[in-house]
């Protein structure tokens, strides 16, 4: 494996935004959390959409959100990995049930967004506990991520 190749391999993967997802991508680099509702019968929408998988009215509304919510459930990463991951592990991954209502996934982050090195047991992670939005950035990208409150 050449020194480039190897650089790639080691490169954290970040998100490519499409005119569906462009819009969150640019609330994250802002420091906000933006989720789609419908405009006409009020539904929270996750994965982002061009049409209201409710009630079908097109374009949704981006949303800025607290993105407070809780831990609906959680995982430790361990090895094998990504190699851009291998000094990392393990990490904890969480998915979110928002207070909106929908789920997102994200690392599991300290009060200030800094990325944590455990298996969770230290921090007392548990489904049903409640979860603050912090922003973490991987390779440029902020990441929504959580810490525990």
């Amino acid at each position: 494996m050449t020194q480039g190749a190897d650089d790639r391999s080691r490169a954290f993967p970040v998100p490519v935004p499409d005119a569906d997802t462009q819009p969150f991508w640019d609330g994250c680099r802002g420091g906000e959390l933006r989720i789609q509702r419908c405009a006409s019968c009020g539904t929270w929408l996750w994965q982002p959409r061009p049409v209201c998988s409710s009630c079908q009215t097109p374009g949704p509304v981006w949303t800025a959100v607290s993105g407070d919510g809780f831990v609906a459930s959680w995982t430790v990463m361990r090895p094998p990995t990504l190699p851009a991951f291998a000094d990392r592990v393990p990490y904890v991954l969480l998915l979110v049930e928002l207070d909106v209502g929908v789920r997102l996934i994200g690392y599991l982050v300290d009060g200030d967004g800094r990325w944590l090195r455990s298996d969770g047991a230290a921090e007392g992670v548990e489904i049903g506990r409640r979860v603050a939005l912090r922003f973490h950035d991987q390779a440029g990208t902020p990441l929504p991520c959580w810490t525990l409150v």
